[in-house]
């Protein structure tokens, strides 16, 4: 019974000398520190230019020339989309252009079969010329009647007018097959526009960050097919509405990103946007790399710290020490009210209230069974 006892004693002690131990508040004097402030923003990694391919038309997928790392050249073809039907609405116009144009030319038998009919009534009218003048000097030497030379007269008059009739009917017939060969050329050209709206090429050199798509997949017109990069990366970096008046031109960042867990970088901020992103619910601010590690992928989560002045020789305590907002508890347990700075993270500025002398307790911790 004794030896129980002992080992039911023994356990009881070790608890209560634990509690003493953890109730006990830790103490502290307020600080003197130089701190860096710096203002936090999450964000990724992406392009300077980036943009979508999307498809221009709807049908099939015929080719998809590009995997997601490939290089690409500016208008080179990236898709091609089935155009059946489009290809031989193509053929068929450029049949009735080419039938049009030939129909045009000076050899083309309509205009011939006119032209035949010109050269008939340019020897009549030269034959009626002749006959009128050699009856018009019969006249004078009253060799013919008045009403002869009257008749000959009106047959030339006539001749003319046919060969009047017949040289803007050549006219007319001509320019109508040259329009319909025109007509004929725009509709080709109407055509290979439309025919290549099935074509997709990429419209400036980069490379190709995603493709959506694959061969065979039906898509839709203004459906994105593949995400295509070029340029140097910028670090797109999302401020709070209550930072964005802290963050300048050139001030420096500095950047960690999940695939370089253990490695900083230094980057310097070049641009912040005027507008408010209502997607993100902040503000965007945009850097580059001072000293880029080597492999960069887009879309890479990052956070940054973005470097403010640095604040010297200020009073601090840590910011669990404040009581409701504005208090601190002292040694003696009594609560005083201090008069706090700025919030520098883990610490908080001290204006007054306290001295280096004073001395400050620190909350008991919680601790759970």
């Amino acid at each position: 019974m004794k030896a129980n006892s002992i080992i039911t004693i023994i356990p009881l002690l070790l608890i209560c000398l634990s509690f003493t131990a953890c109730n006990k508040q830790e103490e502290m004097h307020p600080l003197r520190k130089s701190l860096q402030q710096a203002v936090f923003a999450s964000g990724h990694l992406e392009q300077e230019n980036e943009y979508v391919i999307a498809s221009t038309a709807d049908g099939i997928i015929r080719e998809l020339n590009i995997h997601e790392g490939d290089n690409v050249t500016a208008d080179q073809i990236l898709v091609r989309i089935k155009s059946d039907v489009q290809d031989a609405q193509l053929r068929d116009a450029q049949i009735a252009y080419n039938d049009a144009l030939q129909n045009a030319t000076p050899d083309a038998p309509q205009l011939l079969q006119i032209q035949s009919q010109i050269d008939i009534a340019r020897k009549q009218l030269n034959q009626d010329k002749l006959n009128y003048e050699r009856y018009a000097a019969l006249r004078k030497k009253n060799s013919v009647s008045p009403l002869d030379l009257e008749k000959a007269e009106l047959q030339y008059k006539t001749s003319q007018a046919n060969l009047q009739i017949l040289e803007k009917n050549y006219i007319q017939i001509q320019n109508a097959l040259r329009l319909n060969a025109n007509r004929g050329l725009q509709q080709v050209k109407t055509q290979q526009a439309m025919l290549s709206e099935y074509v997709v090429k990429a419209d400036k050199p980069g490379i190709v960050l995603d493709v959506f798509k694959k061969k065979g997949e039906l898509v839709g017109k203004g459906e994105v097919i593949a995400k295509i990069g070029s340029g140097k990366h910028i670090l797109k970096l999302f401020v709070a509405e209550d930072d964005i008046t802290k963050i300048s031109i050139g001030q420096q960042v500095i950047v960690q990103m999940n695939n370089y867990p253990d490695t900083t970088f230094t980057a310097s901020i070049i641009r912040i946007l005027p507008e408010f992103n209502q997607t993100e619910q902040s503000y965007i601010a945009e850097a580059v790399f001072v000293n880029p590690p080597k492999l960069l992928l887009s879309g890479t989560q990052l956070q940054a710290n973005i470097n403010q002045a640095t604040i010297r020789n200020v009073l601090v305590i840590p910011s669990s020490a404040l009581v409701r907002g504005r208090f601190v508890e002292l040694k003696d347990g009594t609560e005083r009210a201090i008069k706090t700075g700025q919030n520098l993270g883990s610490w908080v500025e001290v204006k007054s209230g306290l001295t280096e002398q004073d001395i400050i307790l620190l909350p008991k911790e919680k601790k759970t069974k």
